[in-house]
């Protein structure tokens, strides 16, 4: 049987496990029936009993807080009560008009429900108290006509000698919303009788009286005895009209209205609470273990043709796996492999399972275990990022592969050994060598591209040493001809001179194109400039650039010169190519060698190439070291990849950045050579 079809029997059947939901029997016994539809009674009349038990609950802590919120507003109120009766027996005479204006201003600031306090003989106004801003004000000209509900108030409270609120009737102020208000009168005795009106807002009232946390649960409003509402407090809470209460509020003088709460709690759960919770999953846990204890024998049965199924699919897929598996138990035994792992090394898995150390397919015959010490007791948890080894085929052929080990967890969660993935990397291997040698070319290609741009600046800068030559020797000869040879050791000091020009032009380019592998050697950098100056000149005398360098002393580094020249005399042509179009005074190239420290010890060379040119533009300096990306309309591409590609073979950075007054700056920075300590 092949792996789809392992893989349709498997999904064709039912789930098998835990979760599993089993088919009852066609035919039930009447007794099971008759307990499953006792259990669903007792399931439905538990959960009504929960519901109607939670809707008490709260319709009763509703009708509590309402209550509570009631008692909180009354208590506020009789403060303000209170202290207007203290305000009343202090009015005395004439000269207490200071004093009514002191308390007052005092008390309506520091009660947020108050939005005026007057003081009124015979029901003219004597004096007054604003709120201050942001409440409304109602004013003087507002004030200067009592309304009908006030005068009745006025007068109960003169004729009985005691506080008096009145009926609550609205106020418009334009700008503003219509809002209700109530005023209270306090009676004034002494010489000048009068009454206190204290003009209260009612939604204020509910706003800054009534509990907090009672108007974030509730929808809450005033309202008079016969249902009007007078005013609803501003938290904007709806109500679900689930639950809802009514509280009375006693005022002073007969007055009452009413405090109605609608909760925004909705309907009570289908399982209310936890308790239901828990009996329903009792109840349901009973039927469940009833079934499955009915079924344990079928399931069981299934249970196991599904791990032999699971089995067989299993290893269909480990057979078809192009990569070796391998398991060893914690003493380095081998207990499984797979065909791929015997295909690789040419054992059969009879020959492989049970080896330990030394093993068939290892180089050398050895007691010890090359993988043992990376495998079986790690020192750390990267073991899965593998480790390349060395592995013989039974045909004596050895080959490279990369091993991942993992754990193998027993059922106890204890280790029982590991498992290894092997890969064979001999044709990766092979294509990195292949990509070196390809590399290799490429950069021989790109020097004789380089040297081909000098070719035709070095005929000229060695035809002139060799006229200055061929002009010192005439000079010599006419001098031993004419007897004169004190001034011949002077025209031979020059033909010596201009013969080394010429020598140095040429042993420079004779090292640069030579092509050779990585050799790397100590390099002094200053010597290295001064090597390659003769080359850089050259770049430099097609658009009239001047040269100016300068070695900071023991810059040493140890790398490959070739390569290192290469790098040099890139940065330098192309730093000379982007001062084609710069003034000619400022066509001035530079190269800077610098060592730098590290907490006070040397370990970095830095080369930098310096230009005035225009530098490069912000979009292009992304893809500036990328292969194939050239900014200029004839570039290849491939100069400041080579460069940056030598530069990282170092072990070094090649970095970007513009300068301040103008141009780039090319910095290649390498591993310093150590200076010795005397």
């Amino acid at each position: 049987m092949n792996p789809p079809e392992l893989a349709r029997r498997s999904t064709d059947k039912a789930p098998i496990g835990p979760w599993a939901v089993p088919t009852f029997p066609a035919r039930s016994h009447w007794l099971t029936a008759t307990i499953v539809v006792l259990l669903g009674a007792l399931l439905a009349t538990t959960l009504w009993l929960a519901r109607e038990n939670e809707r008490n609950e709260k319709q009763e802590a509703l009708q509590h807080a309402s209550m509570a919120a009631v008692m909180s507003i009354r208590t506020r109120l009789a403060e303000t009560e209170q202290a207007l009766r203290g305000l009343a027996a202090e009015l005395r005479g004439a000269g207490d008009d200071a004093r009514f204006a002191a308390v007052a201003t005092e008390l309506v600031a520091n009660n947020p429900a108050l939005l005026r306090i007057e003081r009124r003989a015979g029901g003219e106004l004597i004096a007054a108290a604003d709120a201050p801003q942001p409440r409304a004000r109602l004013g003087a000209a507002r004030r200067a006509g009592l309304g009908f509900d006030t005068q009745i108030a006025l007068a109960a409270s003169r004729g009985a000698d005691r506080l008096a609120y009145s009926r609550p009737y609205p106020v418009q102020i334009p700008g503003e919303l219509p809002f209700a208000v109530t005023e209270l009168a306090v009676p004034v005795d002494g010489e000048r009788r009068g009454t206190l009106l204290a003009i209260y807002a009612l939604e204020r009232i509910l706003e800054h009286f009534a509990p907090p946390e009672f108007l974030a649960a509730h929808e809450v409003t005033l309202s008079e005895l016969d249902g009007s509402t007078l005013a609803r407090a501003a938290s904007g809470v709806r109500g679900a009209g689930v639950y809802r209460a009514t509280a009375p509020l006693e005022l002073a003088g007969g007055r009452s209205i009413s405090l109605r709460a609608d909760s925004r709690a909705g309907e009570p759960r289908f399982i209310p609470n936890l308790l239901a919770a828990m009996l329903v999953a009792a109840i349901a846990a009973l039927a469940i273990i009833g079934v499955l204890l009915s079924r344990h024998g079928h399931l069981r049965a299934r249970t196991e043709r599904a791990l032999r199924d699971q089995y067989t699919f299993r290893k269909a897929m480990e057979d078809s796996l192009v990569t070796g598996l391998r398991a060893r138990d914690r003493d380095g035994v081998i207990t499984y492999v797979n065909p791929a792992f015997c295909a690789m090394t040419g054992y059969d898995a009879e020959e492989l399972i049970g080896c330990r150390a030394p093993m068939p397919y290892w180089v050398k015959d050895t007691e010890v275990d090359p993988e043992r010490s990376q495998t079986l007791f790690p020192a750390g948890d990267d073991l899965r990022q593998g480790f390349e080894t060395v592995f013989r085929r039974k045909s004596g052929e050895h080959f490279p592969v990369l091993i991942f080990e993992a754990p193998l967890i027993d059922e106890r969660s204890e280790q029982a050994g590991w498992m290894g993935s092997i890969l064979d990397i001999s044709e990766q291997k092979r294509i990195e060598e292949l990509s070196r040698r390809q590399e290799e070319k490429l950069h021989q290609n790109a020097r004789m591209a380089l040297l081909g741009e000098v070719a035709s600046s070095l005929s000229h800068e060695l035809n002139q040493p060799l006229a200055a030559i061929n002009g010192y020797a005439t000079a010599c000869r006419n001098l031993l001809e004419t007897g004169k040879t004190a001034d011949l050791d002077v025209a031979l000091a020059r033909i010596r001179t201009q013969s080394e020009r010429a020598g140095l032009v040429i042993r420079s380019v004779n090292d640069f194109v030579r092509s050779r592998k990585l050799d790397r050697a100590e390099v002094d950098l200053a010597e290295l400039l001064h090597a390659l100056e003769p080359l850089i000149e050259l770049q430099g005398r097609k658009f009239d650039v001047r040269l100016a360098w300068s070695a900071q002393p023991g810059a040493r580094v140890l790398a490959d010169r070739t390569l290192l020249e290469q790098v040099i005399l890139n940065l330098t042509r192309n730093a000379v190519e982007s001062m084609e179009h710069t003034d000619p005074e400022q066509r001035l190239l530079e190269i800077e060698v610098t060592r730098n420290t590290h907490d006070g010890e040397e370990d970095k060379v830095e080369i930098a190439v310096l230009d005035h040119g225009p530098g490069v533009a912000p979009q292009a300096r992304a893809q500036l070291f990328s292969a194939f990306f050239s900014t200029k309309e004839q570039g290849l591409g491939i100069g400041l990849s080579l460069c940056r590609s030598v530069v990282e073979k170092h072990g070094g950075q090649l970095r970007y950045a513009e300068r301040p007054g103008g141009g780039a700056r090319f910095s290649a920075t390498i591993a310093a050579i150590p200076t010795e300590t005397p």
